[in-house]
């Protein structure tokens, strides 16, 4: 898939998650720690969070709106590679002290995919090999940012 068809088709899917509205973002970690809750050992003092304590937790609020305003930046810059490959070194820049297993950088992908059709997006074929291409591309920068940085990678 061309880079510009990426990139139309993962931003056209964030239609139900836009940035700065309601709390779509806090709704991902509510999402996430319902449906993967052995990832919530990686958020020191929330290892024991249920949906009910994202809902009312200020700093989850502030994550939330931090990892759906990354998203809508690597979907809005897949077709300027350069762009997204650096902004993707500073998102792993950002998270190298809290000792992620590196296969989550491209787990993640799966995760808001099933995200989006929690929040009522339907995604078509052809989104969802957007969203494969864009992880794969993420995970691949995300790897070598690792590699670069002598940590564990894949």
């Amino acid at each position: 898939m061309a880079p510009a068809d990426v990139k139309k088709h993962t931003v056209a899917s964030l239609v139900n998650v836009p940035v700065m509205k309601e709390h779509h973002g806090r709704d991902f970690y509510k999402y996430f720690f319902t449906t993967h809750p052995e990832h919530r050992r990686y958020y020191k003092g929330a290892e024991n969070f249920n949906a009910d304590d994202v809902e009312k937790s200020e700093r989850f609020d502030k994550l939330g709106h931090a990892i759906l305003l990354h998203v809508h930046v690597l979907a809005n810059t897949f077709d300027n590679e350069p762009v997204f490959r650096a902004f993707t070194d500073e998102v792993i820049n950002r998270h190298v002290t809290r000792g992620l297993e590196p296969v989550l950088w491209k787990d993640f992908w799966g995760y808001w995919k099933g995200f989006l059709e929690n929040k009522g997006t339907t995604l078509s074929a052809e989104q969802k090999e957007a969203w494969d291409t864009l992880g794969k591309l993420f995970n691949e920068e995300a790897q070598s940012q690792l590699t670069k940085q002598g940590l564990p990678h894949v």
